[in-house]
């Protein structure tokens, strides 16, 4: 006999997705009309109690984000109702002009404002040039586990550093990797360490007093002068004895509290109140992580810190397997197109029995072994796989694509040739080649989300001598050069009327357009090639009465 516990009617999934499709409906319809502000996310950077430090079973993530979760987001209705429709939840930390606002993940920079070249290859300097070599190294903790060596070690003058050793047989591959990374990265807006390329000699290490370590034997001991020697003899020297390695300064933190999760939040963290999968900053690192092949972007590449001003400021770490380095070793070919374990292809080859040509398998072979395997070739933004499912990554939605695509393409060719510069690679041949392959993925990205988003953006309102009112726009598209201004054409609408195209992507406000008039005006743009082209989705800007006439108050993309 069949009971229903606690006399609950039976579940009718036909009805339930009926009423999610006509709420849906509803929120879409919705859309048009007055514009209503985001609401305020509140400060993330206010004093909180003592959290704790927690870490991250690796094993255990992986099994989670590669299997149960993507069978609990199989089985979630509402969620697959919001996907196939179109209509999936925006990000939560948006500010009125679809920007996520500034906080302890994330600060607003070369999207913005542009930086200066100064500026760029400066990156999170604090001004140093890293650790100082003229004086010794104390090391107090040792890496030995792994293909390569590493150490934390205390400078002379009291400074913290974790030492990375270059691969061998890989000189400069490592190391390009992390301080290139590291500068695109915080350029982008993300809280990044200060990494430095440095040259030293082994005669500057030292010992730290009472330094245990695991040896080869499982032994916990007292870590000696040999075992330093045994240590270095897989470390790659150059002709004149020095030492290239990257250097990581500790970030200045009161507490280390271990990794962040790309989902939930941090229950001992007070101003943590965004689960971290609907963050737009975590969402649109999806494209620049794809953009420079940053594959391994799991939990434990990211750090939490409580700063000494009492609040939790969250880090990504780790950029040595970014690019064409996978750290150890260059970067597989396959990196990108399947997770490291792939339910999805191993389904693929068992029915067609191993016959099926994956699309890295057509590719070459390492060309220059300090930038190891990086290719444009056969790039999709969209279909780029990272070492397994990330849940912010999974919650993308087309306005967080095209912020992340932002990111990249405010990336001009001056910025990516000063940036690459900074991996101090000794053949300019290797750094020319890395340059041109990060163009054209930037590019390719450009033509992938500036055609599938209305690329217009950056409204400014401008009022001549005459007080007649003028609205502009930019095509990013035209800005990024991968379209040309002769093969576009524009028009406008204003609070619903007819539409007035336009040779430029603006539109001049009519002289009895009043103040008060109207508690808001909506200018709605578009835009479309000249041949062959539609009208995109509109990109409305939103103004509102000011004491000396119209003000920007927001947009809708």
């Amino acid at each position: 006999m069949n009971k229903r516990p606690f006399n609950r009617p039976p579940f009718n999934r036909p009805r339930i997705a009926l009423l999610w499709l006509i709420l849906l409906f509803i929120c879409a319809c919705s859309g048009s009309g007055a514009f209503v502000a985001p609401r305020a996310v509140p400060d993330d950077r206010l004093p909180v109690a003592d959290p704790d430090y927690r870490a991250i079973n690796i094993p255990k993530d992986l099994i989670e984000k590669q299997f149960f979760d993507q069978l609990k987001e199989a089985f979630n209705l509402p969620r697959q109702v919001r996907r196939l429709s179109g209509h999936r939840r925006e990000a939560a930390n948006l500010n009125a002009f679809d920007e996520p606002v500034n906080s302890s993940w994330y600060t607003r920079r070369h999207s913005s404002r542009r930086m200066s070249i100064e500026e760029l290859v400066n990156g999170p300097n604090s001004g140093e040039k890293g650790p100082d070599t003229n004086g010794a190294w104390t090391i107090t903790k040792v890496k030995n586990e792994g293909v390569t060596p590493g150490f934390n070690v205390v400078t002379e003058s009291g400074v913290g550093y974790v030492i990375k050793f270059e691969p061998p047989g890989f000189s400069e591959l490592a190391s390009g990797a992390e301080v290139i990374g590291t500068k695109f990265f915080h350029a982008a807006g993300f809280n990044v360490p200060e990494n430095y390329i440095v040259f030293f000699r082994p005669e500057i290490l030292r010992i730290g007093e009472g330094l245990t370590f695991t040896d080869k034997r499982g032994r916990e001991r007292l870590f000696n002068a040999e075992d330093l020697a045994e240590l270095m003899k897989g470390v790659e020297a150059r002709p004149d004895g020095r030492i290239r390695v990257a250097a990581s300064k500790l970030i200045p933190a009161k507490k280390f509290l271990g990794p962040f999760s790309y989902k939930s939040t941090r229950k001992d963290d007070p101003n943590d109140f965004i689960r971290h999968e609907h963050r737009r900053e975590l969402r649109g690192l999806r494209v620049m992580a794809a953009w420079l092949n940053h594959y391994d972007t799991k939990d434990n590449n990211t750090l939490d810190v409580l700063t000494h001003q009492d609040f939790v400021k969250h880090y990504l770490i780790d950029f040595g397997s970014t690019m064409g380095s996978q750290g150890n070793e260059p970067m597989p070919p396959q990196i990108g197109y399947e997770n490291a374990f792939d339910p999805h292809q191993v389904f693929i080859n068992s029915v067609t029995l191993g016959l099926y040509v994956r699309p890295w398998e057509k590719h070459g072979e390492v060309i220059y072994p300090a930038i190891g395997f990086f290719s444009a070739e056969n790039f999709h933004p969209q279909k780029y796989k990272f070492i397994f499912p990330n849940p912010a990554f999974e919650m993308m939605t087309t306005r967080d694509g095209f912020w992340g695509a932002k990111l990249v393409m405010a990336f001009r060719d001056a910025d990516i040739e000063a940036i690459v510069a900074e991996g101090r690679y000794t053949d300019p041949a290797a750094a020319a080649y890395l340059v041109e392959v990060l163009k054209k993925r930037r590019d390719i990205i450009g033509r992938y989300w500036f055609w599938r988003a209305n690329p217009l953006d950056r409204p400014v309102l401008t009022t001549g001598d005459g007080g007649q009112s003028r609205l502009s726009t930019t095509d990013l598209a035209v800005e990024s050069g991968l379209a040309e201004t002769g093969q576009r054409r524009y028009r406008y609408r204003i609070n619903g009327g007819a539409w007035n195209e336009s040779g430029q992507p603006e539109a001049v406000l009519p002289g009895d357009l009043l103040p008060n008039a109207f508690e808001q005006v909506e200018v709605a743009f578009s835009v479309k090639d000249a041949i062959g082209g539609e009208w995109m989705e509109p990109f409305s800007v939103f103004l509102g009465p000011d004491p000396e006439g119209w003000q920007l108050i927001g947009v809708r993309r």
